[in-house]
């Protein structure tokens, strides 16, 4: 498994170790913010959310993982894994 911290695509310069990116042998992308488990990504672009919340900083996280809004993201159901 590697990792690789996240690139904000807002303008700012970093997310200051507080946003990683977790890729296991399949290629799954998870992404985990302060440390939370929040959502991950196959390789066929599939999307698993795991967290319940929103929060601003987490938002801009998952913005910049995936794309996704706080509507796009609440929608999503949450997995029990």
């Amino acid at each position: 498994m590697r990792s690789y911290e996240l690139v904000p695509t807002d303008g700012h310069k970093s997310f200051y170790h507080k946003a990683i990116v977790e890729v296991d042998g399949s290629g799954t992308e998870t992404l985990f913010s302060y440390g939370t488990k929040i959502i991950s990504k196959d390789s066929k672009g599939n999307l698993t959310r795991f967290y319940v919340g929103w929060t601003a900083t987490t938002g801009r996280h998952i913005k910049a993982f995936c794309g996704l809004n706080k509507a796009e993201f609440l929608e999503l159901p949450v997995s029990r894994e």
